[in-house]
């Protein structure tokens, strides 16, 4: 997969290394602060389903381009490993979040009440728990990810 002459691979990685991290750090924020969900909650939705999709490609143009350099090394094979790992936890971030948006309670600046009644209330607790977890797990993956990559370009 090429886009103008280039690799697209490289460039794709650009995009999930800003919006993992950035959907982690929301994803925290989210569960932890529930005075600030109100202004992070359409940003933790978009940045948590772009990226899981950022990843995808990232995958699939990195398999491309491992086909079309034909190498095969154990320092790729470490990247794919925590790619693969990376990708299948922003899907569950990106679940979790769509999942976060329509259950948990907003505080509104303007209202300074719920915006939803207590409906999923056993859902609650889990989610402010499990959405930070999922986030520092993202956090871990990304610079496990990046650190092989680089490590398989400039070493290998």
């Amino acid at each position: 997969m090429n886009f103008n002459g280039l690799p697209l691979h490289p460039l794709v990685v650009h995009l999930v290394v800003v919006l993992a991290p950035a959907a982690a750090l929301l994803a925290i924020t989210y569960g932890l602060a529930p005075r600030w969900r109100w202004w992070s909650r359409l940003p933790l939705l978009v940045a948590s389903v772009v990226g899981a999709l950022a990843t995808y490609v990232a995958a699939a143009s990195g398999d491309s381009l491992k086909e079309a350099l034909g190498e095969r090394s154990q320092l790729i094979e470490v990247h794919e490993m925590w790619a693969g790992r990376l990708q299948a936890s922003m899907w569950v971030l990106a679940l979790l979040s769509l999942v976060a948006w329509w259950v948990l309670p907003v505080i509104t600046p303007l209202e300074g009440r719920s915006d939803r009644a207590a409906r999923y209330g056993a859902l609650v607790t889990p989610l402010r728990v499990v959405l930070p977890i999922v986030g520092l797990i993202v956090i871990f993956l990304v610079f496990k990810t990046g650190d092989a990559g680089a490590r398989a370009v400039w070493a290998g």
